[in-house]
């Protein structure tokens, strides 16, 4: 057996992963100690900036709230008009007369600031909040009509509105149509949009007041957190690059390569150094596997002598003759036994040899043709009838006159052939037993002869 011995050089191609992250982390070392040096600075300042950050998350969060609670309130009005479900109504006065977070948020917002500009955009908000609650109680309360509800069920604030003669007149489906037309047309839209509007300006106007009070803030303070945010910044880009690194070096690579070895294939050398070495070895390994397996799978299927299939292949194709159209031939090389008696078994395997190359050569490349033993071959011609015996015939006597001139040193050779088509007449239940029956009858009239079962 050739001994396969794998050598795999870690030479050249792709950057030293654990050199890259060696020199990343001294360098954001470094950094990190010069950005604690100068954050212990700036203390003194940081008590003053505390309470004006410390505001303005809070009125963030109160703007926040201010959208939030709206589009809560939205929510729950469409799903009630929707599904007819009082446990949505009941949830959208909950939030109007009991949580309150859209006046909460103002009373917040008026309570942290000196400057009235983002009390001012978020109390227009609520304006508008309030406007566009009007609209979703009267298509709250038309809804209720149109499923037809008992109102003492209702929530008090739905019996408090009173509802247009025109929309009482109208079918409990036309007043559910209009009350959900109430809360998704360009009108409502509208009052959203507007809310959305003053919430983005309080949160600008919250910004540019926070910016104020940090310009007005001591020049060292100034001098010490840009310092900070540039070493920040930094250690960000490397952070950035690390984690770049890490994908392009070796997330990615490696996705690539579960996603090769899945497929059964060879692995891209890319990526650092180390999965660079590690593809090379896993190529070279699978290479010597795949052709130790190709070796193996060639050896149980082909006879070792003439590369034809062998008969374990053959045993598996006969059992299919019957399903489909096809012709069975079952070839013997006439007096073989006194071809290797006078010239020797070398010259015997050298016959046996040519005769496959001829049936190599005049059959299809469709056709199975088979060595099933020392001197007997099959063919099994697919997509063939009985209709097709006089092409048969004509293509056993060009292979035996080929046989004839064999060249070298080689005596002239011949072939009997016996052969049976799936659509035979009168079959046995085996094509094999009639194929074989139709060779003895031509091996019994003469050599060289194509009988037909």
């Amino acid at each position: 057996m050739e001994n396969n011995h794998l050598e795999v050089h870690d030479e050249g191609g792709g950057i030293s992963l654990w050199r890259f992250h060696a020199i990343a982390a001294v360098i954001i070392t470094v950094l990190a100690v010069l950005l604690v040096l100068s954050a212990s600075q700036t203390g003194k300042g940081y008590s003053r900036m505390e309470a004006a950050t410390e505001n303005y998350i809070q009125a963030q969060q109160a703007a926040a709230d201010m959208q939030t609670a709206s589009d809560y309130l939205t929510a729950e009005a469409r799903t009630f008009i929707a599904t007819g479900d009082l446990t949505h109504a009941e949830r959208f006065f909950e939030e109007t007369d009991v949580t309150r977070r859209r006046d909460q948020a103002l009373e917040k917002i008026g309570a942290l600031l000196s400057s009235s500009l983002p009390y001012t955009y978020l109390s227009a908000a609520l304006d508008k909040s309030n406007e566009l609650l009007e609209i979703e109680c009267y298509s709250m309360r038309l809804a209720s009509e149109s499923y037809g509800f008992d109102l003492s069920d209702c929530p008090e604030q739905l019996r408090e509105v009173t509802l247009e003669e025109a929309d009482l007149r109208l079918s409990p489906a036309e007043q559910r149509d209009k009350a959900l037309i109430m809360v998704f047309d360009e009108t409502y839209q509208n009052y959203k949009d507007e809310i959305q509007k003053n919430v983005s300006l309080t949160v600008d106007a919250l910004i540019g007041e926070t910016r104020t009070q940090q310009i007005n803030s001591s020049a060292l303070l100034l001098r010490l957190v840009r310092s900070e945010v540039l070493l920040i910044v930094i250690i960000l880009l490397l952070a950035i690059a690390f984690v770049l690194s890490t994908v392009f070096l070796v997330t990615r690579p490696l996705k690539d390569s579960i996603r090769h070895i899945r497929q059964d294939e060879m692995l891209p050398e890319k990526g650092a150094s180390e999965l660079r070495f590690l593809s090379r070895t896993y190529n070279q390994t699978r290479e010597q596997n795949l052709l130790r397996r190709r070796q193996l799978s060639y050896d149980a299927t082909h006879d070792a002598l003439t590369g034809l299939f062998n008969r374990g292949v053959f045993d598996k194709l006969r059992a299919r003759c019957e399903e489909r159209d096809c012709a069975l031939l079952i070839i013997d090389l006439d007096r073989f036994k006194a071809i290797n008696d006078q010239y020797g078994h070398d010259v015997g395997d050298r016959a046996l040899c040519f005769v496959s190359a001829i049936l190599q050569k005049n059959f299809r490349a469709e056709d199975y043709i088979c060595r099933i033993g020392g001197d007997e071959f099959s063919v099994i011609m697919v997509n063939v009838n009985s209709a097709m015996r006089s092409q048969i015939e004509e293509k056993i006597r060009q292979i035996n006159g080929s046989l004839q001139a064999t060249g070298d040193d080689l005596p002239p050779l011949s072939l009997s052939v016996g052969v049976a088509f799936s659509d035979r007449e009168n079959p046995t239940d085996d094509i094999y037993k009639d194929a074989d029956t139709a060779l003895y009858r031509a091996k019994k009239a003469h050599s060289g002869l194509c009988e037909f079962y």
